[in-house]
């Protein structure tokens, strides 16, 4: 497959991820910050990975929110075939933490299900 239609296969997940866009969307299950060939997973006070209990949200966006994952395409041979999931959890000073890539990988799912793709393997990056 050409680089053009690997991208065009993902298209539908980057266009829900910025219908669902935690910047300019104040729905509760808007944690999603889409690039060109990539996303962001944020997390709320009232969604987030167990242990953020007490992790400062900032305001700056239509709701409370904090940073948790970047997802990018893993390529092979000129195909899309995975994903690379990395997280950080800049407040409590951990990366890949487990359960913050739990967490994420449940809202990659979702985000998959509801563009109607099937999901890509998911595996750990940095």
């Amino acid at each position: 497959m050409s680089y053009q239609n690997e991208i065009e296969r993902l298209k539908p997940v980057l266009e829900k991820a910025r219908q669902l866009d935690v910047a300019t969307n104040p729905a509760p299950e808007a944690i999603f910050e889409a690039g060109k060939d990539n996303f962001q997973i944020w997390c709320t006070p009232e969604d987030h990975p167990e242990g953020w209990e007490n992790v400062p949200m900032q305001g700056s966006y239509p709701k409370p929110c904090a940073y948790v994952a970047s997802v990018l395409w893993g390529w092979e041979d000129g195909c899309i075939t995975h994903l690379l999931l990395s997280t950080e959890a800049y407040f409590l000073d951990k990366r890949n933490r487990p359960a913050d890539m739990r967490w994420a990988k449940q809202k990659i799912r979702h985000l998959f299900d509801l563009a109607s793709v099937p999901l890509l393997p998911i595996r750990k990056f940095g």
